[in-house]
């Protein structure tokens, strides 16, 4: 699938509030570098966006670790580089939602079993999806087909769907090791084509089936996401 524009919203979810509730002075310099430079980031190039120290990002994992019990996740967009550092703020049967830790901003996403099924606040969001075939095909490591609908806006601020028929494919078994996990995992990628084009999916799938990182097409907008869970 191809993108065609990016828009503020987003810049605004990743900058604010990434890291407040730090032990001390040097951790809360560190959370206000790393959204300063995501700011920057989106200011002064979209064109050619500049990832964050990875240094950064890895002291505020560390920080709010240390800070809080609650689940924490990361989420990463390869459309301008930028990263959010997730707080579980709701449940509603399986499905979470997550917003930026420290900020009591509105945007969120929501998640089901670890796939991302939905955005607010971001900008040409992803509405709703259709996920329970993936979610099935993905936990029990299936090898088959399954369909995916997923619904978003579009520049008219119309929601629109699309329907992929996606391919499953389990693969080998590596260890995932991000925040306070560290476990093994099984790969599955996911290749799905729609009437307009194609994209492919992976995730990585715990012993439980608990699903640990997925990366995932969320739009023509938003792109691919990479959600990663840290506890």
């Amino acid at each position: 699938m191809t993108r065609t524009g990016f828009h503020l919203p987003i810049c605004l979810f990743v900058a604010v509030g990434i890291l407040a509730g730090c032990t001390n002075s040097r951790q809360d310099a560190n959370a206000l570098t790393l959204a300063r430079t995501f700011w920057e980031s989106f200011q002064s190039s979209r064109r050619d966006p500049v990832p964050p120290d990875p240094a950064l990002v890895n002291a505020t994992v560390k920080s709010a670790l240390a800070s809080t019990d609650e689940p924490l996740a990361l989420l990463s967009f390869d459309v301008n580089k930028s990263v959010a550092l997730l707080r579980q703020i709701e449940t509603n049967g399986p499905y979470r939602t997550w917003a930026t830790y420290g900020s009591s901003e509105r945007r969120s996403i929501t998640t089901r079993g670890g796939v991302v099924t939905a955005t607010r606040g971001l900008g040409f969001d992803l509405m709703s999806s259709s996920v329970g075939g993936l979610l099935e095909m993905v936990t029990q490591l299936e090898d088959g087909i399954a369909q995916q609908v997923l619904r978003y806006l579009d520049g008219e601020n119309v929601v629109t769907e699309i329907e992929a028929y996606c391919a499953f494919t389990p693969g080998e078994t590596e260890t995932y090791s991000r925040g306070a996990l560290r476990q093994q995992a099984t790969r599955v990628d996911v290749f799905c084509k729609t009437e307009t084009g194609r994209f492919s999916n992976y995730y990585l799938v715990g012993a439980s089936g608990r699903i640990l990182e997925a990366r995932q097409w969320l739009g023509p907008e938003l792109g691919f996401g990479l959600m990663q869970q840290l506890r």
